[in-house]
Formats: structure tokens, C-alpha cells, sequence
């Protein structure tokens, strides 16, 4: 997420403490689930490919829920005592604050070992780093939250190592803007549209997002407070990006990018995307 005033409703929704952590119970579905086991699949790829040991890995907008990413934390806590770490960056304090009591869990305790807690914006948190320091920089869900998508690029072509690699999920590799996903509506400029009608967006364009107080579920109505904004980045401009600082790039459904005997059992289709430096 890109830091700004509180009052900007792109983020405003992050610091209201009973709305972030309505929002952070309702991010506990299926859906949510799988997006972050594809993550979690792509990550340990990009690892491997660098054969590493000491692994420093930065999740840019974390959020509330260290309790995903089992084969991630596994590999970092393998090699914790040469050094290997995450990042958990987020600008919220309440989402950090959630994340931290997960990790205070039984279950998941022993990932103190090697978490870090971080509360800043992405942009802000990469310039504070050395020049290649990551071996991996995650984003789930937050490159949408981007507006100034050069600068976070240019940050990342000096901050990762060479080799290394940033996975991103992405809202839509398409221009086409539908009415209602799995747990949110999308509102074209400021406005609800049909759900049998769609909206084409432009390179640049924002668009709202108002959360369903139960996944899957667009009846039971929205949760109070839990809107946010987001920004459409086009394929093109993605990847003329990525060759200016220096990327080889794969932009679209993961299934496509992992080896089918990496895949698993996840069946759903999630659009990402996989710059590695050269």
C-alpha cells in the first residue's frame, strides 16, 4: 500500500480498528485460502531457482494473516540460523497488531524466529533497504493498491538481488472491470453497475472495492466501513516497465507459469505476476 493521509479512502478502512479486523475474520475463506497456497507455491519456485541459504524475503503489504505461507515459513526456519528472514511490512498499524497475535499462537510460534514486523508503505520500507538485499519480495493483493507503479519498480530492479524475484497477484490482467467477485463489489467511477454488465478501464484508471459482510454472499450486504480503492495497471505498461529496470517477466494465470507437478490441487484461476531480475 502506498502511504498516505488517513483521511484518503484508499486506506482509510486499514486504521478503522473494527473495521480491520471485521475485515481481516472475513479474509478467512476459501478463496482467500487458495490465492495465498498459489503464493506460497510460487515463492518456494523462485527460491529454489536461486539456491540460496541465507533467504531475506520482504511481504510488501502483509497485512493480518502470517498464518498463510506454510511451506514458505518452513524454508526460512530451515535455514534461521543463517540468517534467513521476512519482512512483514504493512502501513496499518491494527493489521500488524492482528498479524502479531497469530504469530503468538501456539500453532504458528515458532515463525517469530524469523518474521520481522515493519510499519511502513512499500515504496517507503524499499528505499530504506541496501541495494540488493531481497532474495524475494512478495505482494498479495496490494500492487493493485499502487499508483505511482514506476517508482515501486525502479525501487525494486535496486533493491532485489540478481536472480531474484517479485510475485505479485493481480486483481485483472484485462482492461474488462466486473460487477461482484467472491467477496467484493467493484464501483466504476464512484458508482455500483449491474451484475450483468461489465466496465472497461483505462491504463491508470481507479476503481472502488465495498467488501460483502460474508464471502460469497452479496445478500447479506456490505460491511460497514470496509471500501477501498484500486488502480488498474495494463499489461503493456506492466511490461515496458519491467524491461526499462531490467526484468524478465511472466504476466498471467498461474497455472501457466508453475510446472504441473507444482501445482497441487488448486483449481481456480488467479491472474499473477513474476518479474525476476536479471
Amino acid at each position: 500500500m502506498v502511504k498516505q493521509r488517513l483521511t484518503d479512502r484508499t486506506l482509510k478502512m486499514y486504521f478503522d480498528e473494527e473495521v480491520a479486523k471485521k475485515f481481516a475474520e472475513l479474509e478467512q475463506n476459501d478463496k482467500n485460502y487458495a490465492v495465498a497456497n498459489i503464493v506460497d507455491r510460487l515463492a518456494i519456485h523462485e527460491l529454489g531457482n536461486i539456491g540460496a541459504k541465507r533467504i531475506h524475503v520482504a511481504e510488501l503489504g502483509g497485512g493480518a494473516h502470517p498464518d498463510r505461507y506454510s511451506s514458505l515459513f518452513s524454508y526460512l526456519i530451515k535455514t534461521k540460523d543463517l540468517g534467513s528472514i521476512i519482512d512483514w511490512v504493512d502501513v496499518s498499524p491494527v493489521m500488524l497488531e492482528l498479524a502479531r497475535n497469530y504469530v503468538n499462537r501456539k500453532e504458528f510460534r515458532e515463525r517469530n524466529k524469523v518474521i520481522h514486523f515493519f510499519e511502513n508503505d512499500a515504496i517507503s520500507y524499499l528505499k530504506s533497504l541496501d541495494n540488493e538485499t531481497l532474495n524475494l519480495a512478495i505482494m498479495k493483493y496490494v500492487l493493485d493498491h499502487i499508483n505511482n507503479l514506476e517508482r515501486l519498480i525502479s525501487l525494486l530492479s535496486k533493491k532485489l538481488k540478481p536472480g531474484s524475484s517479485l510475485v505479485s497477484t493481480l486483481t485483472s490482467v484485462q482492461p474488462i472491470l466486473k460487477s461482484v467477485s467472491t467477496n467484493a463489489r467493484f464501483l466504476y467511477k464512484g458508482k455500483e453497475f449491474p451484475e450483468d454488465e461489465t466496465r472497461t478501464l483505462k491504463d491508470g484508471d481507479n476503481f472502488g472495492i465495498k467488501f460483502f459482510k460474508e464471502s460469497g454472499n452479496p445478500k447479506a450486504g456490505y460491511l460497514e466501513g470496509a471500501e477501498t480503492i484500486k488502480y488498474y495497471h495494463s499489461p503493456e505498461r506492466i511490461k515496458a516497465l519491467a524491461r526499462k529496470f531490467g526484468f524478465k517477466i511472466f504476466l498471467g494465470d498461474w497455472k501457466d507459469y508453475l510446472p504441473k507437478e507444482e501445482q497441487g490441487k488448486i483449481e481456480i484461476n488467479q491472474d499473477i505476476l513474476v518479474m525476476k531480475k536479471k
